[in-house]
């Protein structure tokens, strides 16, 4: 897919949202999608202060939905590699950045990047990405391939102590037994699989935070809380500027 960038506005009046066609976006939005885009725009400022991000970097975002990036505060110039360009692009077009940020889609395999060079990207970022990797050798050519393309990077991952599971909404879910966590993996699997940005639940898993200091061993570690519980982990190296 080509280019695009985002207008300077896409908002309607009143509390309505519209897109280049005049369709207006539903309203109110549930409290769940309120309380997420609420949690990833605190987490894009976090991202932007720790590595220093500048209007115009080059972003390689590895899983990415563009609706990520209508929450940034700053334009980039984004590369959205997902499995399939449903994934990578919006089914709301309402949810378009208004940036002012430019970005393209590619098709392809977050583990292995052989089509970019080393450090050809300013950063690579991920958002609830490597969990849905499924085996342990996946998520190292994972972190490899990260460390290797970017300069910077910023990968996150949900807590796995954290009171309310991410992906399932159920509390504690990886504390359950394995034998009903597999059956409600496999009810769920069979619900979502229709839609493109489903990740298959048989194949997710919690990754502990020792784990992911192996994996990325220069990387620091910025632990976003909700009601005094660590929500999320994201592991992230601040790079040298070209």
């Amino acid at each position: 897919m080509g280019h695009h960038t985002a207008p300077a506005s896409r908002h309607g009046t009143g509390s309505e949202h519209t897109d280049p066609a005049g369709h207006a976006a539903p309203h109110p939005a549930p409290l769940k999608e309120r309380l997420q885009r609420h949690w990833r725009a605190r987490r894009l400022r976090a991202f932007a202060d720790r590595l220093g991000a500048r209007p115009g970097d080059r972003i390689l975002d590895l899983g990415g939905n563009i609706e990520t990036w209508t929450l940034a505060e700053q334009p980039y110039r984004l590369t959205l590699l997902n499995t399939s360009a449903a994934s990578a692009g919006t089914l709301r077009p309402w949810r378009l950045p208004t940036n002012g940020a430019e970005w393209r889609v590619i098709v392809g395999d977050a583990t292995d990047l052989g089509q970019f060079a080393d450090q050809s990207f300013d950063i690579v970022f991920s958002n609830s990405v490597i969990e849905h990797l499924g085996d342990a050798e996946r998520v190292a050519c994972f972190a490899r391939e990260v460390r290797r393309v970017g300069r910077s990077y910023w990968v996150q991952t949900p807590a796995y102590t954290f009171p309310i599971e991410a992906h399932t909404g159920l509390p504690f879910y990886w504390f359950y037994p394995r034998p009903l966590r597999n059956a409600w993996a496999a009810w769920q699997d069979r619900r979502h699989a229709h839609q493109p940005w489903h990740c298959p639940l048989a194949q997710t898993s919690h990754l502990k935070l020792s784990l992911l200091r192996q994996l990325f061993p220069e990387a620091q570690v910025y632990t976003e809380r909700v009601g005094g519980f660590a929500k999320s982990w994201s592991m992230y190296r601040r790079g040298s500027r070209p």
